[in-house]
């Protein structure tokens, strides 16, 4: 439980932080969330893997890596609780209101040596980059990087277009929060 919450925690940081900005200028906010409860059909712990099913009845078979210390108290019947969150989130600034470049965070978590397997991890980036040309006709908007590439793209709604204007920076932010927890077996 303590893993879920420094994940979410990172992630609530990460959109309180987006949510600081002139609200003048157009923004946008689009967030996915999966919870999921798989059980454990079947394990090899020498060759590192586990088998796992949905609810729906559909399996995969997952390779499990070396730094999952605690893989060894995993056992079939046990619940694997998945927990995954993703946001992005889109704000247009003046263009001297943040500088353009690139910003990466991350955290990760997990359970003590003779726990149940569990951890936590968590990453934000935003990415600034500054509008380069605008097509009011066409609905348009061209984005330049510090590297000097350029992407044209359409707004989902063209009406944010008339609200910036040449030279505004735009700040693109992903956050993933993902928290991964067993609990034990059904029986």
């Amino acid at each position: 439980m303590k893993l879920k919450i420094i994940a979410v925690t990172l992630f609530a940081l990460f959109l309180t932080n987006a949510a600081f900005s002139d609200e003048k200028k157009p923004s946008m906010t689009e967030t996915v969330i999966v919870n999921q409860q798989l059980e454990v059909i079947a394990i090899d712990h020498d060759a590192r893997w586990v088998q796992l099913k949905d609810r729906s009845g559909f399996t995969k078979k997952v390779s499990v890596s070396n730094d999952i210390i605690n893989f060894d108290q995993l056992k079939v019947g046990d619940l694997v609780n998945v927990n995954y969150a993703e946001t992005i989130v889109i704000k247009a600034f003046g263009a001297d209101a943040i500088n353009a470049g690139k910003e990466i965070e991350s955290i990760f978590a997990r359970a003590p040596k003779g726990e149940k397997p569990a951890g936590a991890a968590a990453s934000a980036k935003t990415i600034v980059v500054t509008i380069a040309s605008i097509d009011l006709e066409n609905s348009l908007i061209t984005l330049k990087d510090l590297q000097g590439s350029m992407k044209t793209f359409r707004p989902r709604s063209p009406s944010v277009l008339k609200k910036v204007k040449i030279g505004d920076k735009v700040a693109i932010s992903f956050a993933k929060a993902l928290s991964i927890n067993v609990n034990e077996s059904k029986e």
